[in-house]
């Protein structure tokens, strides 16, 4: 089947006086730092959670397969958010996918960080490993993002998704609204690209809510 992904158009700006114009290398900073942090930012979300609408781009999240327990439906002692992760690398793999990050809210990571194995000792899981920061499950990373809602997560094979950029990003300086009875001017920089998941290969990410796959899992 054939189908087609739009180049989509993202932009940020900021304000700046008329006088600041007439310094390069002040200039040169902002764009360098405020700016094009806040077009990369503005990026990042879209590709995670853009809805493909007007010049949204097709973000992960809205092409991802929802979680399903399958054969562990129901079968899972006091299952918590290791279990989720796990069973969601399972579903990218029966699918011929290979899982290599897990990404969930800054919040869960953290609670993720603290849940124990249920030893008497109080013992983490041993499967969870954090090494110089970076927290492993299984060997897959777990990632925090703050453009994921809490209670939500996603399961990927990263290799599957590719961002493509348009030619280079441009930069314009204008007027808007009221700038010209303020002394100020608009600096604007744009970046022309997309977000692009082949069809046969949505069953690489795997997406879902956290509460509702746990009580999914969990035996009567």
């Amino acid at each position: 089947v054939v189908v087609n992904e739009s180049v989509k158009k993202r932009t940020a700006f900021i304000k700046v006086s008329t006088e600041m114009l007439g310094d390069i290398d002040f200039m040169r900073s902002e764009i360098n730092n405020e700016l094009s942090e806040r077009l990369g930012l503005d990026v990042d979300d879209q590709i995670l959670n853009g809805n493909n609408v007007g010049q949204n781009l097709n973000g992960i999240l809205g092409q991802s397969t929802a979680f399903a327990a399958g054969t562990f439906a129901l079968l899972v002692v006091d299952p918590n958010l290791v279990d989720v992760l796990t069973i969601a690398a399972n579903q990218i793999v029966i699918a011929n996918h290979f899982p290599t990050v897990h990404v969930v809210h800054p919040t869960d990571l953290t609670a993720l960080r603290l849940i124990k194995a249920g030893a008497a000792d109080g013992a983490y899981v041993n499967r969870l490993q954090d090494v110089a920061g970076t927290l492993t499950l299984d060997g897959i990373p777990v990632v925090e993002n703050t453009g994921i809602a809490q209670d939500t997560f996603l399961t990927m094979d990263g290799t599957k998704d590719t961002v493509f950029s348009k030619g280079e990003m441009t930069i314009q300086v204008g007027l808007d609204s009221d700038d010209f009875t303020k002394n100020m001017r608009t600096v604007l920089i744009e970046w022309r690209g997309l977000n692009r998941i082949k069809g046969n290969d949505t069953t690489a990410f795997v997406t879902g809510t956290v509460s509702t796959a746990i009580t999914a899992l969990t035996k009567p």
